[in-house]
């Protein structure tokens, strides 16, 4: 493997030299194919995989431009780390370029959840891991680091974690043409009780998986952010990634979680009606959640042992679903929106504890800071309430 000198803006890119037309394979997070025990690169008809390593270690190097000549699919295996890679480059040098680096800030939340795992990136000047690792062997554990990323720790403190192994995958791996340079020097070995290599850290297994978040979150290239993570991997790493992507281009929805709907709608227990935004676009649409559940304190008189939701506050649900499509833009954050005229009010059927009310609220007029949003809202794809809501954007009136 050759690392070369590339012109601004080229990104990291992979040579096959091994194979006819020397095919390219661009490091880029829409380009993953495979993330089982490793990331694969597929494009022009050739691959490579267990790339991680060497990106984590280029990304956190600061190199964005640079040419990986490989007559293997694989980078060599090395000492089962991003080391040597990071050696390797403060060997040769780096050379800044006559070019703007270009970061991808976050601006907004952005997760993959399954379960009890997790990984999200949220918004934050600099680029931060925090990285909770679970594994029901004796001695491993939860294991739990937080890295600042910056030169120095990363070649003290990350680099030299290697990769973890269990005796009892090594033969599945090599049929699959994995892990064939795997030793107990570069990779953390494991038996069914005790560790078979010597451990670098005693918590080397979450370092190492700090690693490989580096590696496959640099696919989206230079970034700022704080990843938070709980038992995640390779498949989780990427789907986040690709998430990014298309958000950039415009082609994800936007979705948004409660502390998110809390940034954005001034309004809070018990009088705050949404749980989850689906999808929106700015200051046009939005579709919203409100789950429907008995603890609610208006089910203690509304009706009690027959609870019925009461309308008007269904209909605040929905108007709070189009409010977050108005104050969502930047320039609206911090106002709100009031009530001038509710028309067209329709209730088509119950909606009782149990179920999901799902709004679509869309921004029909606007004219200055008056306009009106009409709102849909169903239960099980049923029409169960809809109006039309006239409102007024104005600034809090703050009191001392």
């Amino acid at each position: 493997m050759t690392l070369k000198p590339a012109k601004p803006d080229t990104g990291i890119v992979f040579i096959r030299t091994d194979l006819p037309g020397r095919p390219e394979i661009h490091a880029k997070a829409e380009l993953v194919t495979s993330t089982l025990k490793a990331t694969t690169l597929s494009e022009n008809g050739a691959q490579v995989f267990t790339v991680e390593h060497l990106l984590g270690a280029l990304f956190a190097m600061g190199v964005d431009n640079c040419r990986i000549e490989m007559d293997s699919p694989e980078p060599p295996v090395t000492d089962g780390s991003g080391l040597v890679f990071a050696q390797m480059i403060q060997k040769a040098g780096r050379i800044e370029q006559d070019a703007e680096k270009k970061f991808r800030v976050i601006d907004r939340a952005f997760s993959v959840y399954d379960g009890d795992k997790f990984i999200t990136m949220q918004p934050y000047d600099g680029t931060r891991i925090s990285f909770t690792s679970v594994n029901p062997h004796p001695m491993l554990g939860t294991q739990y680091y937080d890295l600042l990323l910056d030169e120095e720790t990363f070649i003290k403190e990350i680099a030299p974690a290697r990769t973890i192994g269990f005796m009892r995958e090594v033969e599945q791996m090599r049929k699959m043409g994995l892990g064939l340079g795997g030793n107990l020097e570069n990779a953390l070995v494991y038996d069914d009780t005790k560790c078979l290599s010597v451990p670098r850290f005693p918590d080397e297994l979450v370092r190492h998986k700090i690693l490989d978040v580096l590696g496959d979150l640099s696919l989206i290239g230079p970034w700022k952010g704080h990843i938070i993570a709980v038992k995640s991997g390779h498949s989780y790493n990427s789907q986040l990634a690709k998430q990014i992507v298309a958000y950039r281009e415009g082609k994800m929805a936007i979705t948004l979680d409660i502390t998110e709907i809390k940034k954005i709608l001034p309004h809070r227990f018990p009088m705050l009606l949404v749980d989850r935004i689906l999808d929106l676009e700015p200051m046009k649409w939005a579709v919203g959640v409100k789950n429907i559940t008995d603890s609610e304190l208006q089910f203690l008189g509304h009706f009690p042992g027959e609870p019925i939701m009461p309308g008007v506050l269904l209909i605040e649900g929905m108007a709070q679903v189009g409010g977050v499509a108005l104050l969502y833009p930047e320039e609206n954050r911090g106002k709100i929106a009031v009530y001038a005229k509710i028309d067209k009010v329709r209730f088509h059927r119950k909606v009782i504890p149990g179920d999901q009310v799902i709004t679509r609220a869309e921004v029909v007029k606007i004219h200055g800071n008056m306009g009106v949003i009409h709102c849909e809202g169903k239960v099980d794809g049923e029409l169960a309430c809809e109006c039309d809501c006239f409102f007024s954007l104005q600034d809090k009136i703050v009191s001392n």
